[in-house]
């Protein structure tokens, strides 16, 4: 499973002018197996959609089938679902 961390220090919301307006992201980190995970921006609509910190994943939303059957992301609307913590056993 694709790991996603928003971290502490890096979880407000960020933004950027474009010529079509303002864009509205958030830093997290992927895990993709190597030594250190890789930054990434995900996109917000507006500064309020913001995840907290936490461990996520992507949710199935977020794949599409391309123009040629090919598994692809949509860039522009990377949906996180929080990982949900393992429950303590009673001792």
């Amino acid at each position: 499973m694709l790991k996603i961390s928003i971290i502490e220090g890096h979880n407000q919301p960020q933004s950027r002018s474009t010529k079509n307006g303002i864009r509205y992201y958030q830093e997290a980190y992927v895990h993709l197996g190597g030594a250190f995970p890789q930054q990434i921006e995900v996109p917000l609509k507006s500064p309020v959609d913001a995840k907290p910190m936490g461990d996520y994943t992507l949710d199935l939303s977020t794949f599409q089938v391309g123009r040629f059957k090919n598994l692809e992301l949509n860039p522009f609307e990377l949906r996180l679902v929080q990982n949900q913590k393992p429950m303590a056993k009673a001792g």
